[in-house]
């Protein structure tokens, strides 16, 4: 692959990090002063871990680890909503947090340098103090965590929509004559949907991403023919059954 179109891909990929971040926002944004929105913390839930996956693919290590650390805190957002005191201050923090990402963002689009002072005296301990007040996600399984405050089974729904709109994107670049970035689209969509196979326990369905990656790390010459056979065997996954 050209210099030009490596940097192409990632230059695309962070502007769909700082789409990312706008949901992560809209989630946050007056939290202290009202109960927590389920649907709202699902979504920035998908959102860090979007962000932490894709960064972490494209070689954007910080991005990925401060996504990762901030992933953690909406889970616990979610899974602990009526025990944890929820003010002014976590909702700053939370805020901040996701202000160090966009921080990050705009080093790695300009090719900027992190300033190691910046992280040690800024980001780190903006993080330092949420995991301070929020600890550690239970040990549950994911299942739960994307599981509705009322208690239904949102897996069906979240793959109709999540992984729909992957595969939808999938489509549209292989109805393009170019294909444009075909190899890059199908290893992150292996990669985003290997993650979220294994967030919700699925273990055939990351079994299949996992397949996905291999034989396309094996025979990129064959990517288009991959990509095919990949959509097709996800269109026939329907992930909410395999591990039932």
């Amino acid at each position: 692959m050209s210099k030009d179109k490596e940097l192409e891909i990632q230059l695309q990929f962070l502007d769909e990090a700082l789409e990312y971040l706008g949901t992560l926002e809209d989630a946050l944004l007056g939290l202290a002063n009202g109960r927590i929105d389920t649907g709202k913390i699902n979504a920035a839930l998908r959102a860090a871990h979007s962000v932490k996956g894709g960064a972490g693919m494209m070689g954007f290590h910080t991005l990925s680890q401060l996504a990762h650390r901030l992933e953690d805190s909406f889970k616990v957002l979610k899974m602990q909503k009526a025990s944890l005191e929820i003010d002014g201050d976590l909702e700053g923090l939370l805020l901040s947090a996701v202000d160090c990402l966009r921080h990050v963002i705009g080093c790695d689009r300009h090719n900027v340098s992190l300033d190691p002072r910046w992280l040690d005296y800024h980001a780190n301990p903006i993080f330092d103090q949420l995991y301070e007040r929020l600890g550690d996600p239970q040990a549950e399984d994911a299942t739960s965590v994307l599981s509705p405050e009322e208690g239904q089974d949102i897996i069906p729904l979240f793959f109709q929509t999540e992984v729909e709109g992957c595969l939808q994107r999938l489509e549209s670049v292989l109805a393009d004559p170019e294909m444009p970035c075909l190899y890059e689209e199908i290893a992150i969509l292996a990669q985003e949907l290997g993650g979220l196979g294994e967030m919700l326990q699925l273990s055939a369905f990351t079994r299949l991403c996992e397949s996905v990656a291999r034989h396309l790390e094996a025979a990129p010459e064959e990517t288009e023919a991959i990509a095919r056979q990949a959509l097709q065997a996800w269109r026939r996954s329907p992930g909410p059954r395999f591990d039932g």
